[in-house]
C-alpha cells in the first residue's frame, strides 16, 4: 500500500503559507460542507472528523500543512466560530452556531 506524504510547508507568493492565507469562511464552509460521519441521534451535535474537513478545505484552498491547519482551526476556536477538539486528540469539529440554535448543545460551547 503507497502512503501520500501529507505536506509539511507550502509556500504561497515565496513565503511560507500562514493562519491569515485560510479564510475563516472557507474553513467553516469546509465543516458546513462535510457530513457527520454517524446519523445524528435529536438533540446531538453534527460533529466532522478533522481529516474529512480538511479534506474539504483543500478542495478549496489546495493543499494544507497538517500543522497549519490545526492552528487555523485553534483560531477558530479563540473566535467562537468552531467547536469540539482543537488540539487534535478526538479530532472533530462542529460551528459554534449549531450548538446555539437551540437543537444542539455539545456541553463545551459557550
Amino acid at each position: 500500500m503507497d502512503t501520500v506524504e501529507r505536506p509539511t510547508v507550502r509556500f504561497i507568493a515565496g513565503r511560507r503559507m500562514q493562519c491569515k492565507d485560510i479564510p475563516d469562511e472557507a474553513l467553516c464552509d469546509a465543516v458546513r460542507r462535510t457530513p457527520p460521519p454517524w446519523p445524528l441521534m435529536p438533540g446531538a451535535v453534527p460533529w466532522r472528523m478533522s481529516w474529512e474537513v480538511q479534506a474539504a478545505l483543500e478542495e478549496v484552498t489546495g493543499p494544507v500543512p497538517d500543522r497549519l491547519f490545526l492552528a487555523k482551526v485553534r483560531r477558530l476556536f479563540a473566535k467562537g466560530l468552531l467547536g469540539g477538539c482543537d488540539c487534535g486528540c478526538r479530532g472533530d469539529y462542529h460551528l459554534i452556531e449549531e450548538c446555539r440554535n437551540g437543537a444542539y448543545g455539545c456541553g463545551y460551547c459557550p
